[in-house]
């Protein structure tokens, strides 16, 4: 079978661009011949365009390659096709169908999915996103000066730990492993972030009953250290979704209007996870590799950690990427139709909206009046 057949004449040859806007003509209401006409396309090679366009909506597709082949060798059984009799044989079809496939499809690639749970695939649905808008939309109504970015703030946490990723080396083929010492020690960096591109010194809670300020040795002057025996976020620090009675009646006093996402799903509305975590990620563990190379035969500790963590928070929290997460999460500017249907199609396994005690998270927003006095400092 010819893999890469050469084509010897141009004679219904139609860029895909070309197609697609000749198809969108048609979903407009324009008549199919019409259609055709101006744009110098066959009537019936349009309506097949057409028709294949109804039946093959934006489902998400998940198939390897395997369940691809197999699902071929069954369409073609189903319908009653000639097909080759190893395809019969081995139950699939052929490798030269499916490169054949793959270059008649070139929009369709070959990705390696991102593992995700059921829980934020599911809760990333157009019923719990509308609702935190909707919520959203309340509190810039009540509260007009948060329309201008500087009052409105997203606060999360991030994992920095001693353990490296390390990255592919160059190394002998008769090395049949290669390993790089590490010891598991995790500090919580928590960012603190404004919509104007500004923010906040980090606070560092690290996996210790009492504090000592040569924790915090190397990172900037005024940043804020906390302890915990487990290094991540308590009840007394910050914790229970950020809504410890106490969060909530200092925050009342002070003003603040606080305001949750959806559970299990800051990767689409958090503005730090969008933008600026994936970078800080990226250069805290370079900051790792450097700390290694300097200094060979060191255990990295916590002690080290905020050193790195400085070098990493500088470089990640820049105004362009912090602004860039307000925009992409639809927060700021204000934004409720930002994400489109094909975002939904994981959700819709399920269709499952928010638990009752999570609205009343969501909702928490329904705090009482704010007199001006108050007003004047308030943040969300």
């Amino acid at each position: 079978m010819i893999r890469n057949r050469v084509r010897k004449t141009d004679r219904g040859l139609h860029s895909e661009a070309n197609m697609r806007k000749v198809v969108e003509l048609v979903e407009r209401r324009m008549s199919l011949r019409n259609a055709a006409e101006l744009k110098t396309i066959k009537s019936t090679t349009l309506h097949r365009y057409v028709q294949k366009k109804k039946a093959t909506p934006s489902y998400a597709l998940c198939f390897d390659t395997l369940e691809t082949r197999r699902l071929a060798y069954e369409m073609a059984k189903y319908h009653n096709l000639k097909i080759p009799k190893a395809w019969k044989e081995r139950q699939m079809a052929g490798i030269d169908w499916l490169y054949g496939f793959r270059k008649r499809h070139p929009e369709i690639k070959l990705r390696k999915p991102k593992a995700c749970s059921l829980s934020r695939a599911t809760s990333f649905n157009r019923h719990n996103v509308q609702t935190f808008f909707d919520n959203l939309f309340d509190i810039l109504q009540r509260y007009p000066n948060f329309g201008e970015g500087t009052r409105v703030f997203s606060l999360d946490e991030t994992g920095t730990s001693t353990v490296q990723k390390p990255k592919k080396i160059f190394a002998s083929k008769s090395s049949r492993q290669l390993n790089k010492v590490i010891i598991v020690t995790l500090v919580t960096t928590c960012y603190i972030v404004s919509a104007a591109g500004s923010a906040l010194l980090p606070a560092m809670v690290f996996p210790r009953k009492n504090f000592k300020t040569h924790l915090l040795t190397g990172v900037f002057s005024g940043a804020l250290g906390l302890t915990q025996p487990t290094g991540w976020m308590s009840g007394e620090l910050l914790a229970n979704s950020h809504l410890a009675r106490d969060v909530l009646n200092i925050a009342k006093e002070n003003g603040v209007i606080l305001l949750t996402i959806p559970p299990h799903t800051s990767q689409k509305l958090q503005a730090l996870d969008v933008s600026v975590f994936g970078p800080f990620q990226n250069f805290y563990n370079a900051a790792i590799n450097s700390w290694m190379v300097w200094h060979p035969g060191q255990t990295l500790t916590i002690y080290n950690v905020a050193e790195l963590v400085g070098q990493a928070f500088d470089k990640s929290a820049t105004p362009s990427n912090i602004k860039s997460g307000f925009k992409k999460t639809g927060i700021f500017p204000f934004d409720r139709d930002i994400f489109t249907e094909d975002e939904f199609l994981t959700s819709e396994v399920t269709n499952r909206s928010l638990t009752e005690e999570a609205q009343l998270q969501s909702r928490n927003h329904k705090t009482p009046k704010i007199d001006n006095q108050q007003l004047s400092n308030s943040r969300v």
